[in-house]
């Protein structure tokens, strides 16, 4: 059963309180604003990824060769280049 809401009338919000609304939502910061901890528990998102042959092998060689698991050897893969980014530009 569809549950209507009650109309409010020709009510509408001020320019102020939509703009009011629309800053205060995600708290008034943007997804770049807030500060994130390097060090959370891993439950945000995940990614499966695709290998080829070739691309596996390699990342099994390197991960070996430096002691890491694969998955930390993509991990600081991912953050290292990242940050040469951000740097660049």
């Amino acid at each position: 059963m569809v549950r209507r809401r009650d109309q409010q009338g020709d009510k509408k919000p001020s320019k102020e309180a939509i703009e009011a609304f629309a800053s205060g939502a995600g708290g008034g910061k943007t997804e770049m604003d807030r500060s994130f901890d390097p060090d959370a528990k891993r439950d945000f998102k995940s990614i499966l990824v695709p290998f080829n042959r070739y691309e596996y092998t390699r990342l099994e060689a390197a991960a070996k060769e430096t002691g890491r698991s694969k998955l930390n050897f993509i991990r600081r893969a991912i953050l290292k280049l990242a940050e040469e980014v951000e740097t660049k530009y």
